[in-house]
Order: C-alpha cells, then structure tokens, then sequence
C-alpha cells in the first residue's frame, strides 16, 4: 500500500483557537443497537482491516444519528474508534478545511478536557500533520498520556465529506513499534475509503473522492 506523506500543519492548540469552533459529539454512545435501522456501512465492513477484527457499532446519544464503529487488537492492546456524525447545521456554512481544523481542535480540547478530570495525566501532542486526497483534507495529530501510570500513544484522523464528519482514534501502548507503524495510516485510508463509498451509495455525496 502507499505510504501517505503528511504535511506538518501548526495545529497545536493555542493555533487551534483561531479555528472555527466545530461542535463535537462526546464519546458515549447508546449501547442498544436496536434503537435505529442498521447503518447501511455496516454491511460493507471488512471482519478484519490490517491487524485489527471489528467488534460492534453503537449510535450516538445525542439524536445526530451518528455512530461509532470499533475494531481492536486484544493481543496488542489496540483499538480503533471510528465516528460518523453530522456536520452541524449553525457550522454548515463553513469551508471544508474549516470543518476539520475545527473538528479537530475540538476533538483535541475533548482530550484536554479529560486530562483535566483526571482521565488522562501528562497529556502531550507530539505532532500535528495534514495531507490532501483530491479536494479533501485529512488531519492527523499524534500524542501520548498516561492512563492508569501506563504510558499510551494515541492518532486522531479527520476528515469531513459532503456534510459529514469522519474520525477514527486510535489508541495503544506507548512504544516505537506502535509510533513507527505505517498501519494506522494505511487502515484510515482504507476506513475513509469505505464510509466514503457508502455516503455516495446513499445519495450523500456529491462526487467521487
């Protein structure tokens, strides 16, 4: 597979402040699968994407119709978030790079408001990067904490499509291994591949990506 070249972008978050504050839904879902029809994405998800075996799906709470995908790796001690959601409509007059600069910090605030009630400790960004796929932008920060006196490593992606947002977090141990790894650009790419596809079988999207 390619390997994607990023960007370094001055994304940290005294920058991020200048961006467009994008609504961000919280990280809770619903745990009642049944609450809503089926995401049509679901059935063309993969059992297993890289080293990762897909898990569950859970809506959000919040009445956006968004949802939460996860993929994991027990033995490695990884997992993958993935979120579709609505852009918000008071954002929906806002330019795409706007959207994920915005989305991002405020992904990146969600974090720090963590760190704050103690979830995390010794939050830290390592570094922040986008890369252009045709007119999209894709935003990817790196950044390591402590949770629980164990030091992880986790990388946000996001992008936003047609009036969607798309993230996926991933989160593991701190190590090289994990922070040298090509894996997690490559299983985005094929992530944000996939959602886009869907978006476009529905009617959503307005091109090709």
């Amino acid at each position: 597979m390619a390997v994607f070249r990023y960007c370094m972008l001055a994304l940290s978050l005294s920058l991020l402040s200048a961006c467009a504050s994008v609504k961000l839904p919280g990280d809770s879902a619903s745990n009642d699968e049944n609450q809503a029809e089926t995401p049509t994405l679901i059935q063309a998800l993969p059992e297993s994407i890289e080293t990762f075996d897909y898990e569950n799906y859970r809506y959000f709470e919040d009445g956006t119709e968004g949802f939460q995908l996860r993929y994991s790796n027990p033995r490695k001690r990884r997992m993958a978030s993935i979120y579709v959601y609505p852009v918000d409509k008071e954002n929906e007059g806002l330019e795409h790079d706007q959207l994920v600069l915005g989305s991002t910090r405020a992904t990146m605030q969600a974090l720090g408001n963590a760190v704050k009630q103690g979830y995390y400790a010794n939050f830290n960004v390592v570094d922040a990067a986008t890369r252009s796929q045709g007119v999209r932008t894709i935003a990817r920060v790196q950044a390591t904490y402590l949770q629980q006196n164990l030091a992880s490593y986790t990388l946000v992606y996001q992008t936003e499509y047609d009036g969607t947002f798309l993230k996926i977090r991933f989160t593991m141990p701190d190590n090289e291994s994990n922070r040298s790894s090509r894996e997690w650009d490559q299983f985005a790419d094929q992530m944000f591949k996939l959602i886009i596809e869907d978006l476009d079988a529905q009617g959503s999207g307005a091109s090709s990506a």
